[in-house]
């Protein structure tokens, strides 16, 4: 009986840690690709065009769902990293033309976010790994 006490304790303590490492969501910074990018091939090989939910990331591994939401507006985006970001640019995410204009103006350039993982690995801070 402790035994099954002991599992049930470890499995809630592991799903209460998953949770809140999903629902509380990173703040970050957003911002978007230049014109210039259209037409380019992104690091998974896609071509990366402006219209499409696409953002490049060097925190989140490539093929994660992201929801980012813009912290002064409330306007949200989903969009999927297809494409990694320079090693300086730690703490922002760069989305596509038309998932940034989902949130903000684009005469912003750089807007606040909160960052929810909907699928794909939760980074760890501690990871060095700059392929994420």
């Amino acid at each position: 009986m402790k035994r099954v006490i002991i599992l049930v304790a470890a499995v809630v303590i592991s799903l209460t840690s998953f949770s809140q490492t999903n629902t509380a969501g990173a703040s970050a910074k957003a911002s978007f690709y230049s014109k210039s990018f259209n037409g380019r091939k992104t690091a998974t090989g896609d071509t990366y065009f402006d219209h499409l939910m696409t953002a490049a990331s060097n925190i989140y591994k490539l093929g994660t769902r992201l929801l980012v939401v813009n912290k002064h507006t409330g306007k949200q985006v989903e969009v999927v990293v297809n494409d990694r970001m320079a090693p300086h640019m730690k703490g922002r995410v760069d989305l596509s033309r038309s998932a940034f204009q989902k949130i903000a103006s684009l005469d912003k350039g750089v807007v606040p976010v909160k960052v929810y993982v909907l699928s794909g690995k939760t980074p760890d801070p501690d990871d060095d790994d700059n392929s994420l």
